[in-house]
């Protein structure tokens, strides 16, 4: 089976870093994981040195996420109609857009005696979810309309850099404090929270002040990879090493590479290419798409290359490398944020702790 190592003094580096800058600019944390079912190793990290809360964005299967989160969590991702008594059970927030949904939320938590919160989300230029801003004031006028109200209106929020590649500026910023204010002058509503999602806001916050009414920022991949999306920069306060993906060699062998006289498409559909041609040394890791996203990984050892990929197998040309492998070995990738979420995610892939000091051989 192949590992995700996540090393904790690394990882608690990061959370300490994140936690100090974001209050110095007045900003809450909330740590985005994705998997209902983490460990609480990992969630009491990010609670316990200063996040707010947690966001997921899958609904966890019964209670099984009960025992881990100390509070209920926020549902990061749409309400799905069909899921909303799950939601309310277990999640104390919702993001939403769409008013059916927010008054079938709303019945459902009266239904159930179970308070919920939710934040409108607003779409200031990504594409992706979101009432148009235009539109805001009249969503909000009707929430709060709803009678019996069972659900309470948090505040608001919007996603950049995920589906458009849209990066903060002045203007979608400036949308955000906007609307807080109008909601609260016009329609005498508080607002609570102004939430902004996600790591690609802090390229913006190195050399420019929030708005004030933004309070509240969504974090993930800085928190593991160091990294700040869209731009594709590693934040220079931030640690990458904090996971890292091993599998192990299942066979190594010396093999002729020549194009076949008739070539169809590999099992995943892709046209094979061959970089190399002639005898070649290659080798077969226990790992596929099933385990990780492996064109988003890059091996520690240098003169390796992957080669081919399918489901259970990642097949890699080690004929330049200076290490001499036998099976068995075990090999070290650093990972993009897409290997990173489909390893954490993947029942195939087991997560393993490690101390800065801790060098017991994984077994």
């Amino acid at each position: 089976m192949s590992q995700l190592l996540l090393n904790l003094d690394r990882l608690r580096h990061n959370i300490r870093f994140l936690s100090r800058y974001c209050r110095e600019h007045h900003l809450g944390i909330t740590g985005i994981i994705k998997d209902p079912c983490a460990d609480q190793k990992m969630i009491s990290q990010m609670l316990d040195l200063g996040f707010e809360n947690i966001g997921i964005s899958r609904v966890p299967d019964g209670p099984r996420a009960k025992p881990v989160f100390p509070r209920r969590p926020i549902y990061i991702a749409l309400p799905s109609i069909h899921q909303l008594p799950a939601i309310v059970q277990c999640f104390g927030t919702s993001f939403n857009s769409e008013l059916t949904v927010i008054q079938k939320l709303n019945q459902t938590a009266i239904a159930m005696n179970c308070p919920h919160s939710i934040l409108l989300m607003v779409d200031t230029g990504d594409l992706r979810e979101g009432v148009m801003p235009d539109q805001v004031l009249d969503t909000v006028r009707k929430i709060h309309q709803i009678k019996p109200r069972g659900i309470k209106f948090a505040g608001i929020g919007t996603n950049l850099g995920c589906c458009a590649g849209t990066v903060p500026d002045e203007y979608n910023l400036g949308i955000m404090a906007h609307l807080a204010d109008q909601i609260e002058s016009k329609l005498d509503i508080k607002v609570n929270t102004v939430s902004v999602g996600g790591s690609v806001l802090l390229k913006w916050m190195q050399h420019k002040r929030l708005p004030g009414r933004i309070n509240n920022i969504r974090l993930g991949e800085s928190v593991f990879l160091g990294t700040i999306p869209t731009i594709n920069q590693v934040h220079p306060n931030l640690d990458t090493r904090v996971v890292t993906f091993r599998s192990d060699i299942l066979e190594i062998k010396e093999k002729r590479v020549t194009p076949p006289q008739l070539c169809g498409k590999d099992a995943l559909g892709c046209q094979p290419r061959f970089p190399h041609r002639g005898v070649r040394k290659r080798a077969i890791l226990n790992f596929g798409i099933c385990d990780t996203y492996p064109s988003g990984l890059a091996p520690l050892i240098p003169g390796m290359e992957i080669v081919s990929v399918n489901s259970n197998y990642t097949l890699a040309d080690i004929t330049d490398c200076s290490h001499r492998f036998k099976v068995g070995d075990f090999v070290d990738f650093t990972m993009n944020y897409q290997a990173f979420l489909q390893s954490f995610i993947s029942p195939f892939t087991r997560i393993r702790y490690q101390e800065e000091t801790d060098s017991t051989p994984v077994l």
